[in-house]
């Protein structure tokens, strides 16, 4: 079965597993996947983006030589916010490389300060920034003012992940 074939079944978790599956660790295979995502065709790209996510979590060294397209991608305009919320998710999973840190942390900050993101997107870009904090710990003052300030319109999914700064 081809990688499209799977992408236009049920849009469920078992089509999503499916996929993964067929990926595998397969380098091949997960490029084919990332060239669905950051091509042309939107439809296709939101379909690919959550089984990509998936497979980064199960075999992160795969996304890696990927992850400057995938960060590009985030900076256009008008990304539809499936494609946003699985490329932020996939981030959690991999070892950014630090020539990428400054763009991924940009666009993360702009995430979790945004009052129209949706709330996967703004939670998974808290932990992508913890885990940048790690290397650049004069950010947390930063953060914990943007989570002092948002916390009481938050999603309970933002205020679970915002608590790690608190520790």
């Amino acid at each position: 079965m081809s990688l499209h074939s799977l992408l236009l079944e049920d849009n469920h978790k078992t089509q999503v597993e499916k996929v993964q599956q067929w990926v595998g660790d397969n380098a091949v295979r997960f490029t084919q996947l990332i060239e669905i995502v950051t091509g042309k065709d939107e439809h296709m790209a939101r379909r690919a983006a959550w089984p990509m996510s998936y497979v980064a979590e199960a075999h992160p060294q795969l996304a890696i030589p990927h992850l400057p397209a995938l960060i590009h991608l985030l900076r256009q305009p008008n990304i539809h916010n499936g494609i946003t919320r699985n490329i932020v998710r996939l981030l959690q999973f991999i070892p950014i490389p630090e020539s990428l840190h400054g763009d991924v942390m940009d666009r993360c900050f702009r995430y979790i300060e945004d009052l129209q993101e949706k709330p996967a997107i703004k939670a998974f870009a808290l932990t992508v920034l913890h885990q940048l904090s790690q290397h650049y710990p004069e950010i947390v003052p930063e953060i914990k003012a943007i989570i002092a300030d948002r916390l009481e319109y938050e999603t309970p999914a933002f205020r679970v992940r915002a608590k790690i700064f608190f520790r």
